[in-house]
């Protein structure tokens, strides 16, 4: 989605992203609102946040700004090979990066453990000992 048409509304949203409340965003989009009571800026914003293509922009631009602050699986791995690269860092530092390499690249295998597994090896050799018991 473009800018909205509207260079207000386009303002408005854009003062909601960078962190004003409606009523200063409102305030600060329509000029003319700089004198009318808190109630009233506090009700058109509330209005006109609501109106599909102004809240359609909000989330297009948080979803933006979101998609550009999370790092890549590559750029996360990028950073920690620097880590380990840089001979400015703590051995300790080094081997925490490697680590972490290693689980992202599933080089760990996990151990698992079923209990209860003896106990029924005992019942097993049980009906076993009974069947064979009572053939012979």
């Amino acid at each position: 989605m473009a800018a909205l048409k509207d260079s207000r509304h386009e303002k408005f949203v854009q003062n909601l992203i960078n962190g004003m409340s409606q009523r200063k965003a409102y305030r600060a989009a329509y000029k003319n609102s700089k004198n009318w009571k808190d109630s009233t800026v506090d009700s058109r914003a509330s209005e006109l946040f609501k109106d599909s293509k102004v809240l359609g922009r909000y989330l297009e631009l948080q979803d933006q700004i979101a998609k550009s602050t999370i790092l890549s699986a590559s750029e996360r791995k990028e950073y920690l090979t620097k880590i380990v690269n840089s001979p400015y860092e703590k051995t300790e530092n080094k081997l925490k990066a490697i680590d972490v390499l290693n689980k992202m690249d599933g080089e760990y295998k996990s151990k698992v453990e079923v209990s209860g597994v003896s106990e029924g090896k005992k019942m097993l050799d049980s009906i076993l000992d009974n069947l064979i018991g009572g053939d012979g």
